[in-house]
């Protein structure tokens, strides 16, 4: 089972992150509890690990609406014309108001942003390019759009943090700016980007209610997957669903006293 780590969103909504499976036996490729299905290509471990998180998370993994992700700032609203379990292509954001719809974001070092106000969610994929390209905004932005007026809050999943987020001085250079404050230095003295702090800020700025502080970093914590520490290893993901009422309902009179 992979790691679950919940998200605290809002009354009706299920936000989780997945981790590796720790306590599963190494892979001589890829590492167990991958989500993703491009890298590494596993397909009889990969299904039995969706249908472990789908199970715990009262979803159907055939249903579930992943990003084709490409870095950029693109945000599809998922609909009553979008199918079930399409694969949105060409997205690093996703917007629904539909109870039921599960919208999963891949990361493994990028940023991954669930979001949920005025009756609908969101997830949104924000590695170094969408942060400085505008996704976070976007993505804040159609979420309001296709929800009521209301409070919107976000969990930022687990993210390579500044400590080892190392890139080059001009690169650097370059990232401060367009979003002044993300430079910081890794703990080996070299230049880095703080792309949580970059996020955060952002959310503060777009008047978003945080609902969690800093994440863990996915390089120095192993309970999560790393592209700069294991690039071949797999990808964790975000999920978030607003919930169904009959399916609210059937876990309140499950419930125990």
């Amino acid at each position: 089972m992979p790691e679950l780590l919940e998200a605290d969103l809002a009354d009706g909504v299920r936000g989780v992150f997945t981790g590796r499976d720790l306590h599963a036996a190494p892979l001589p490729v890829g590492q167990p509890g991958n989500l993703a299905h491009r890298r590494p290509h596993r397909p009889r471990d990969l299904a039995a690990a969706r249908r472990a998180v789908a199970t715990a998370t009262g979803t159907d993994p055939t249903t579930w609406h992943l990003l084709h992700q490409v870095h950029g700032i693109e945000v599809a609203v998922v609909d009553q014309h979008v199918p079930a379990g399409t694969e949105l292509r060409g997205f690093d954001g996703a917007v629904t108001a539909h109870a039921g719809r599960a919208l999963v974001v891949q990361a493994a070092d990028c940023a991954p942003l669930l979001l949920a106000g005025g009756g609908a969610v969101g997830v949104a994929h924000a590695g170094r390019a969408g942060v400085l390209g505008g996704v976070v905004e976007v993505t804040v932005a159609r979420l309001r759009e296709v929800g009521e007026t209301g409070q919107v809050r976000a969990v930022l999943g687990p993210t390579i943090g500044p400590c080892c987020y190392e890139v080059p001085a001009a690169l650097q250079a370059t990232a401060e700016r367009q979003v002044p404050g993300i430079s910081a230095t890794t703990t080996w003295g070299t230049p880095s980007l703080d792309l949580p702090g970059a996020v955060l800020r952002q959310l503060e700025a777009l008047e978003v209610r945080v609902a969690a502080t800093r994440p863990a970093c996915t390089r120095c914590d192993e309970r999560f997957f790393s592209h700069r520490r294991d690039p071949g290893s797999g990808r964790q993901v975000g999920l978030i669903v607003r919930e169904r009422q009959d399916a609210r309902d059937g876990r309140a009179g499950t419930a125990g006293p």
